[in-house]
């Protein structure tokens, strides 16, 4: 059966089995990041090219993602290339490793990469670290959160239910943990349990009470892992000023696969 679509305002043929939603993945690595299945596992020569990373993206049904190496935006320019030929939208971020946790900075689709490299200066990560997931800022995650606002960017405190890289589950006191939480530059969590969504969303966590928009990404390390934890996303259009329109009103336009299939009655 041919399944139907329609026109998205960018040009996107959203599928009608969406219900409208735009399917995005919210943290995409390539191998610019050190751990990604290229470098961790060399013997196989892999040789992961940015056609690989964004054909799996469309094989996945994917219509956004977001490419997010580990302190660097190496990679950024080369996948937007390919991904303007193929359709696929882009939105140009970085995985920021800070004191407290990982942070996702997501920026505009057109923002130059130079203008991201300056916010990772202002962070100071040293060139010849950039890549490198296990080297840290000495800003916390909520200070990286200003500075990323402040530059125009989308903050989202990444995974951070898990273990030892998201803030909740870190290894530090209770009340650091509370204060990147209330950040007023914080502007949504990534979590890795999607039980727990409504009850981050509606500030019902124990400790933690202020409410967020909340996504889930794969941070997919090879092409096989792009889209296999997706976020549906109702947007009027494919950019970050849509996506924080969005997050506005976020029970009701920011949805988990199980709870969009229920909605649409599968």
């Amino acid at each position: 059966m041919t399944e139907a679509h329609t026109l998205h305002p960018h040009g996107l043929a959203l599928s009608h089995s969406h219900g409208g939603f735009t399917k995005m993945d919210f943290h995409i690595h390539t191998p610019v990041s050190q751990c990604y299945e290229d470098n961790m596992s060399p013997e196989l020569k892999l040789n992961t090219q940015p056609e690989d990373i964004v054909k799996a993206a469309i094989g996945a049904g994917l219509n956004a993602m977001v490419i997010s190496d580990h302190n660097a935006v190496a990679n950024i320019d080369p996948i937007r290339r390919v991904a303007r030929e193929l359709g696929l939208v882009i939105f140009p971020g970085i995985e920021i490793t800070a004191q407290g946790g990982h942070m996702l900075a997501l920026f505009e689709t057109d923002t130059p990469v130079d203008h991201m490299s300056r916010v990772i200066d202002q962070m100071e990560f040293p060139e010849q670290e950039r890549g490198n997931g296990s080297y840290s800022t000495h800003f916390w995650v909520d200070d990286c959160a200003r500075m990323v606002e402040d530059a125009g960017g989308l903050a989202i405190a990444a995974h951070i239910d898990r273990e030892p890289r998201g803030f909740v589950a870190g290894y530090f006191d209770r009340e650091i943990k509370q204060r990147i939480h209330g950040s007023d530059f914080l502007g949504g969590l990534e979590i890795t349990d999607p039980r727990a969504k409504s009850h981050w969303e509606q500030g019902k966590m124990r400790y933690y009470s202020k409410p967020y928009p909340v996504v889930q990404g794969s941070d997919a390390h090879a092409p096989g892992e792009v889209g296999r934890r997706p976020t549906f996303i109702y947007m009027a259009e494919l950019t970050l000023a849509g996506l924080r329109k969005a997050f506005e009103e976020y029970e009701d336009f920011v949805k988990f696969p199980a709870e969009l299939d229920r909605e649409l009655g599968r």
